[in-house]
């Protein structure tokens, strides 16, 4: 259940903006929320939002006590059961409807700086549920920790690639959430679930939070800066 009523969660998550961070907030105060959603396909227009996991992060620490899971329960079935193995039977018996779901999310978000790897499909999806749900826009600064991992490597905070290694990208990386785990030792425990996925890439945010700090990127602003190739 919301903490809110039905309508006051979306209130709290409007007002929530009326005094909320600034491109110049040292990154230490910002409330970024790590999330990650499982989802019926990859449309946002056709396909369902299945399950959303999230966690918060500020002052440099996952805040376990502030944290968010929701399934929800969804028409049909897909290919994408094999990646989160949830079927619609499942989540009709435990899930709750979006509308409820989505509404206590908001509530749970507030003005929260959203932060995910390879997060713009997750946004999408969001915002377009809860405008189909709500009339209203998910307003909410995004940082996705694929683009500032890009801006540190360009900063030479990864230092040179080895000639032999061989599960990297065109640039000489494996930046996959699966490669940073590796990078920084840590355990992907439940990959593949929205809880799990939002906890392994908070772990990896902290790790990229230092780095940024020594290579000069303190503020949200440089944070969330996009990455353009050059």
């Amino acid at each position: 259940m919301s903490l809110f009523g039905p309508d006051d969660a979306i209130s709290v998550y409007r007002e929530s903006f009326d005094d909320t961070w600034a491109d110049g907030t040292p990154a230490e105060r910002v409330r970024f929320v790590v999330l990650d959603t499982e989802t019926t396909g990859l449309d946002p227009k056709k396909d369902a939002i299945v399950t959303i996991g999230a966690v918060t992060v500020q002052n440099n620490e996952i805040l376990l006590e502030d944290q968010f899971e929701a399934l929800l329960r969804f028409r049909y079935n897909t290919s994408a059961v094999v990646v989160h193995g949830i079927t619609r039977e499942a989540a009709e018996e435990e899930g709750v409807d979006e509308v409820e779901a989505l509404r206590d999310f908001l509530g749970y978000l507030r003005d929260g700086v959203i932060v995910g790897h390879h997060i713009g499909f997750d946004v999408e999806i969001l915002r377009e549920h809860i405008m189909r749900r709500f009339g209203q826009d998910l307003e909410n600064r995004w940082l996705d920790t694929m683009e500032l991992t890009l801006h540190l490597e360009d900063s030479g905070a990864f230092g040179t690639p080895p000639d032999d290694d061989e599960d990297v990208d065109e640039r000489g990386r494996d930046f996959s959430l699966d490669g940073l785990c590796a990078r920084f030792g840590i355990k992907p425990h439940d990959r593949h679930t929205a809880a799990g996925d939002a906890f392994i890439t908070a772990q990896v945010f902290l790790k990229l939070l230092r780095l940024a700090n020594r290579f000069g990127r303190r503020t949200l602003g440089t944070l969330c800066e996009r990455y353009v190739e050059a």
